[in-house]
């Protein structure tokens, strides 16, 4: 009983040593990644990220935004004009272009859209 007790905290000590010891070496690489400038960009969140990783982002960002117009189009909304008046009137806001929409923006948007969609179903 005792060599299996043993064997069990030695592997243990082996295991949580490999995982700090990644999480170091992780650490360092993305450290050394910033220090040599290869991190140069903001999320959609305002989140330093990758150069790698920039293109995911912006595929997301793209769709949500398609999305977005999609909803209008689906609400009658077909011209941008009608949709930023939509989203202005909204958000009580004075956006020139949709892509200037902050994620909390976006989030009210979608929100007062499916509110739109609803009564609209309701009224039917």
């Amino acid at each position: 009983m005792e060599m299996v007790l043993l064997i069990f905290c030695v592997t243990s000590v082996i295991i949580t040593s490999v995982i700090v010891a990644l999480e170091l070496r992780g650490d360092k690489t993305l450290s050394m990644q910033s220090y040599k400038g290869e991190i140069n960009t903001t999320n959609f969140h305002g989140q330093r990220i990758l150069a790698q990783d920039r293109k995911p982002n912006e595929q997301l960002r793209d769709r949500v935004f398609e999305t977005l117009d999609q909803q209008l189009h689906q609400l009658g909304y077909i011209s941008k004009e009608p949709q930023l008046q939509f989203i202005n009137n909204t958000l009580n806001s004075e956006h020139t272009d949709l892509d200037e929409l902050t994620p909390n923006e976006l989030q009210a948007a979608f929100s007062a859209i499916l509110k739109e969609r609803e009564s609209n179903v309701i009224a039917a």
